[in-house]
């Protein structure tokens, strides 16, 4: 357990004071407790806990890090005369 402990410190360390608070507010309501001092309180999370905590914080990381390029793309792309129907190979249905 100590390793996803460090593995969401260092994740943590990543997030702005917003980003922090904007986790904080979230893990308080998912959980439905107060977390006062994130950091501190890890070790009293559960296993579930830490699982959900490590995938909010790297969730909101790569979402941080790749919305710009998604908002680049769509604005390049918008005005292009792109199909409505997207397939992947042969389908059969019985």
């Amino acid at each position: 357990m100590n390793e996803i402990i460090n593995m969401i410190m260092s994740l943590f360390e990543k997030l702005t004071d917003e980003e922090k608070a904007s986790i904080n507010s979230a893990l308080s309501g998912l959980f439905e407790r107060p977390i006062p001092c994130f950091i501190s309180e890890l070790s009293t999370f559960n296993e579930e806990e830490l699982v959900v905590t490590k995938n909010t914080i790297n969730g909101l990381i790569l979402t941080r890090e790749n919305v710009p390029d998604l908002l680049e793309a769509y604005e390049r792309l918008k005005n292009n005369d792109l199909p409505q129907k997207v397939s992947f190979g042969h389908l059969t249905v019985d």
